[in-house]
């Protein structure tokens, strides 16, 4: 048999290969053509809905070319001023740019970054001491005789005395003492009082002697649960949500700077209770006992019974013993002295003796029982101590009350050195 031509085998082969290429070829290029025919016939449909949702939209992408063709065939016809020009041009830039501005429209988002701003921080704040408060070292002598003084301390007591017959209407108790010469004078001073927030004082008194044994640091802290203030205000259930924590100095001070009954109340759990600590200031007086009821009447005329009483002698023997414990223990009770001079609470007890003069005091008020009390240490010419009780018709006429009564004292202090 005859053998097959090889050159023409090859180009038999070469012949296949070139029709299955042009094949594949076709087939690639009807499947990009149908592809591309079905993307098209997709971006037509989607236009639609895209001008029906977003009209604004649509066409604006082209707007600067259109208006350009459209400038073309205008300036064949007619010129645009430049000025007319650039307004267009601001227009349209406007047109374009303003579907791309960000825009959070979103009220909980909003509220979340408010709450964000507002959370309380629960950990207690950092108490920061304020430079110390001292007393004058030395006073001068005074300038008249005993005699003459004897005469004008009675002089005083008749002042008040006769202020209270003008004002018999009010409950008034007054008690003075004089710190460098133990000197006396006391009108109504054994009379029950409700002292209010002045409690503070035998209270932290209480509080500082037990921190000189070691019982506890100021840091040791207490939790606010949102409870309200007992038997009073509370300048914690004021301003904090529940959860916020307080170091026990935190709450020493607010107590006496800003008759905190909560602030109060905090020492005193944590002392173990009034009860707990009744020993201690009883020892240092207890005239009348504030852990056991007692009957008096008030200044409407109506009979009162209950606890949580004292007097105004009781207060200027917590003030007096204070002097005394500061004097010989600093240290221990300068923070308590501190307090009382950085006191925010308003009397009427600087009115008479004026800015000039260091004066420490803690207020108290009980609103139930129109009760306003005032214990003050002044240091004047000589150093003493004032408290004030009045039950009266409003916490103004309490501090004007103050004010006149102090002003006999400061006017007796000041005629013993003219």
């Amino acid at each position: 048999m005859k053998r097959p031509n090889p050159t023409f085998l090859t180009k038999a082969v070469e012949i296949k290969e070139k029709r299955h290429n042009r094949i594949k070829i076709a087939v690639i290029v009807i499947v990009i053509l149908s592809l591309l025919t079905i993307f098209v016939i997709k971006v037509a449909s989607m236009q639609e809905i895209y001008r029906e949702q977003f009209p604004d939209l649509v066409g604006a992408g082209t707007a600067t070319t259109a208006e350009t063709e459209g400038s073309t065939e205008s300036e064949e016809s007619e010129e645009i001023p430049a000025t007319e020009t650039a307004e267009i041009s601001e227009e349209t830039t406007e047109e374009v740019l303003a579907p791309v501005v960000a825009q959070d429209d979103n009220p909980e988002t909003e509220d979340a970054e408010e709450t964000e701003d507002t959370e309380q921080n629960n950990m207690p704040d950092t108490f920061i001491e304020a430079d110390p408060v001292s007393f004058s070292g030395s006073y001068p002598l005074q300038t008249i005789s005993h005699e003459d003084r004897d005469v004008r301390l009675d002089q005083l007591k008749q002042d008040v005395l006769n202020y209270l017959d003008e004002y018999s209407n009010e409950r008034i108790a007054f008690r003075y003492i004089n710190l460098a010469s133990n000197e006396t004078l006391g009108i109504n001073d054994l009379e029950p009082i409700v002292p209010g927030g002045a409690i503070s004082l035998p209270v932290s008194i209480a509080y500082y002697e037990r921190i000189g044994k070691g019982w506890t640091v100021p840091t040791s802290t207490v939790t606010y649960q949102g409870e309200d203030a007992p038997e009073g205000s509370s300048y914690i259930a004021d301003t904090y949500e529940a959860g916020k924590q307080f170091y026990l100095r935190t709450c020493a001070n607010l107590a006496v700077t800003m008759n905190d009954n909560l602030a109060l109340q905090y020492m005193l759990e944590a002392m173990g209770g009034l009860e707990n600590n009744w020993s201690t200031i009883s020892s240092i007086s207890s005239y009348i006992n504030y852990t056991e009821s007692v009957i008096y009447t008030d200044y409407a005329g109506e009979l009162q019974r209950g606890p949580h009483r004292t007097s105004a002698y009781d207060l200027a023997a917590y003030a007096e013993y204070l002097y005394t414990a500061y004097i010989n223990d600093p240290d221990l009770y300068q923070p308590l002295i501190n307090d009382m001079a950085a006191s925010e609470k308003p009397t009427g007890i600087r009115t008479a003796f004026g800015e000039d003069t260091l004066i420490l005091h803690v207020s108290g008020t009980d609103v139930e029982y129109s009760a306003y009390t005032d214990v003050a240490i002044i240091d004047a010419q000589e150093p003493v101590v004032l408290v004030i009780y009045c039950e009266c018709s409003s916490a103004d006429r309490a501090a004007t009350i103050q004010a006149d009564l102090a002003t006999y004292l400061a006017r007796y202090l000041s005629y013993c050195h003219s």
